[in-house]
């Protein structure tokens, strides 16, 4: 399989010829929506899910209660997906984990319904969470930024999870600076950590 990130949480993961795309939000360059055979979406914020570009987009979309209820003008397109359910599309499997968005605020309590995704028990994209998922996995997509982020849990679930290596992910709010300083934060001898560019891409064995 190949891995390739763009920017913020968005990523595309191709295997003998199909394309799984994952969290296409508004921050999501134009190239991400080029194909798509299927579509996970983790939750219903923005910065996740691009209503106008998935709707234009002739592929089977896999997400929760909460995004689905949105997409509704895509009919039969959509799949309510919870934790603890697996599926097969497009070639690949995929375990969904967990139920809850971080919070953000206190006082907000939880924002909304939030989805993991095990891809192929190689990719695991947590969306807007630090959920574990229950095995090992090859590639581990660590969240780095964001109104609910805070870098002590974030450590956590990188050390927690076994992951042969680690890409960060939901970062488009940092700086150059900023971005080049979670090297130092999540790297390790046992787990690499990949700061990708958008468009960068990464094999996965």
């Amino acid at each position: 399989m190949k891995l390739t990130k763009f920017a913020h949480a968005c990523v595309r993961v191709e295997k003998d010829g199909k394309v799984l795309l994952v969290d296409p939000g508004s921050f999501s360059e134009d190239a991400a929506f080029e194909k798509a055979d299927a579509i996970l979406v983790t939750h219903e914020h923005q910065d996740h899910l691009d209503i106008d570009r998935v709707a234009a987009l002739d592929a089977p979309v896999y997400t929760n209660a909460g995004v689905a209820a949105q997409l509704t003008a895509l009919g039969d397109r959509v799949h309510v997906v919870e934790g603890g359910q697996s599926f097969e599309t497009a070639g690949f499997s995929v375990s969904a984990y967990g139920k809850d968005h971080a919070v953000i605020l206190p006082e907000w309590g939880v924002p909304c319904e939030n989805i993991g995704f095990l891809i192929d028990d190689a990719v695991y994209h947590p969306g807007d969470s630090f959920t574990q998922p229950d095995r090992a996995v090859h590639t581990n997509l660590v969240p780095i930024s964001g109104p609910w982020f805070c870098l002590p849990p974030a450590v956590d679930y990188a050390r927690a999870v076994k992951a042969e290596q680690l890409v960060g992910i939901h970062n488009a709010l940092l700086s150059p600076i900023g971005l080049n300083m979670f090297s130092r934060f999540l790297n390790s001898d046992e787990r690499p950590y990949l700061g990708l560019a958008p468009g960068e891409s990464v094999e996965i064995n």
